[in-house]
């Protein structure tokens, strides 16, 4: 996903390695099959080149999005396990004072899709509901106020404390939703499907107007900022800004969160059984419900059977009125918050936690910088056969880099390969999905997409 504005660059590339985007519309980037190019009276025009090509592919750029100082938004997303593990949800809502609002979405699928799918239909809905009534009570309506897009004029700023927790109630409420509605006396199979899979989620809200941007975030995908600074000798170099920490049990914040409320064989028990080590993320009810609520699940709805050796009076707290909706605290919904302001040659790249299992966040932003300099998303045509202008050395990049035995990425690694990259892609997420599945290593990456599933999980 790719945003930038007229007035300043607000750039995101969204890449996703995890499975296929939702959205409700897209753009075809122009990459062409030999039988689908168009036609072209240079000889060279009819050599065209993409390994992924032929591959299951989805990927979009907008430019000029609606009326919005966001002027591209570029995205891509390809599965490596079944459809719609991964989803985007995207919303731009002109507000009656002036400004647009911008929504941004990721959220990624565990143990199943259907948590992942409810996330992506509901939580930029409850956040845009939660946020407008916030706006409202500091703006004066102006006109008629039957008019279709009443003017109104705002008194004050929105307090910073006061959008942040509308952020957070908006987590709650969607995770409410999975959790307590799949619990009634005649639960159908959707909500309990979402209910027992899980999903984690990076939300990105901007205000075009005060150029404020807030990171809503659990789990382990990423948002990763990329900062043009001037320095004292005015020279300008580019800053990487991590945005989100991931939702794991090395990490220090979630380790002080949790505490010693839990031993280590219920932690064991919970990370076996999500198979992922994340420590916030919505649904995965069975480690939240208590022992009480999971039995009559399996008992009389053929759920799993119970998680045992994981008490329901370990750091509980209740979520409603019956006593037998409990949520277990190692695992919670509720997210964490970053504020930034926006300059004018800044960029933002999202993206699941699979894209960071290849590229650090340096290297992110460094593609992306390259990718913006060598104005690769003025391409127009089919992607010709690279030469060697094409290629990026890993150590050229415009970011400074880790040494790297600093470089805990795995994929790279574990296919044997050195980083280097290739920039050929008008799409900023596909360049970036492109770099992380072996880049420069044309053949290689031929090979890696046309693994099919359930087999590609273990390549990509």
């Amino acid at each position: 996903m790719a945003w930038a504005a007229r007035s300043q660059r607000f750039l995101a590339g969204l890449a996703t390695i995890g499975a296929l985007g939702c959205s409700s519309a897209f753009w075809n980037s122009k990459i062409y099959a030999d039988n689908e190019a168009p036609a072209s009276n240079n000889e060279s025009q009819q050599k065209k080149w993409d390994p992924l090509v032929n591959h299951n592919w989805m990927a979009c750029g907008i430019g000029g999005w609606h009326s919005t100082k966001v002027s591209r938004y570029d995205y891509a997303s390809l599965p490596n396990r079944a459809d719609r593990y991964t989803s985007l949800a995207f919303s731009a809502v002109r507000m009656n004072h002036g400004p647009n609002w911008v929504y941004t979405a990721i959220s990624d699928g565990i143990r199943g899709w259907e948590a992942s799918v409810f996330v992506y239909k509901s939580l930029i809905p409850t956040l845009r509901s939660i946020l407008e009534s916030l706006m409202a009570k500091h703006t004066t309506q102006l006109g008629d106020p039957d008019e279709i897009h009443p003017s109104a004029k705002l008194e004050k700023e929105v307090p910073s404390g006061e959008l942040d927790q509308g952020l957070k109630r908006a987590f709650s409420n969607v995770e409410h939703g999975i959790i307590n509605s799949s619990t009634s006396e005649a639960p159908n199979a959707y909500p309990l499907a979402s209910a027992i899979t899980g999903a984690t989620a990076t939300v990105a809200f901007y205000d075009d107007e005060t150029k404020i941007l807030k990171i809503a975030h659990v789990g382990d995908a990423r948002a990763v900022l990329g900062r043009r600074v001037e320095g004292e000798d005015g020279s300008h170099h580019l800053e990487v800004e991590v945005l989100t920490s991931d939702h794991t049990s090395v990490n220090l914040s979630e380790q002080a969160r949790l505490g010693n409320t839990h031993t280590a064989e219920e932690v064991s028990i919970i990370r076996k059984y999500i198979g992922r080590d994340v420590t916030r993320a919505f649904g995965l009810a069975m480690c939240k419900w208590g022992q009480d609520v999971q039995e009559r699940m399996h008992r009389e709805y053929m759920g799993e059977p119970p998680l045992r050796g994981i008490p329901s009076t370990t750091m509980t707290i209740t979520t409603n009125s019956s006593d037998e909706n409990t949520l277990q605290s190692y695992l919670t919904a509720e997210p964490e918050i970053t504020t930034v302001k926006m300059g004018p040659d800044d960029f933002l790249i999202l993206g699941s936690y699979g894209l960071w299992k290849s590229l650090t966040s340096e290297e992110a932003v460094g593609l992306v910088e390259t990718w913006l300099s060598r104005k690769c998303f003025n391409l127009n045509g089919p992607i010709m056969e690279p030469t060697e202008e094409h290629f990026v050395e890993r150590d050229t990049l415009p970011v400074r880099l880790p040494d790297e035995s600093e470089d805990d990425t795995t994929w790279y690694k574990r296919w044997n390969l050195p980083k280097r990259f290739i920039c050929v892609d008008e799409n900023a997420g596909v360049h970036l999905v492109r770099n992380a599945l072996g880049g420069a290593h044309r053949a290689f990456t031929e090979g890696l997409v046309m693994v099919p599933h359930p087999f590609c999980a273990n390549n990509r």
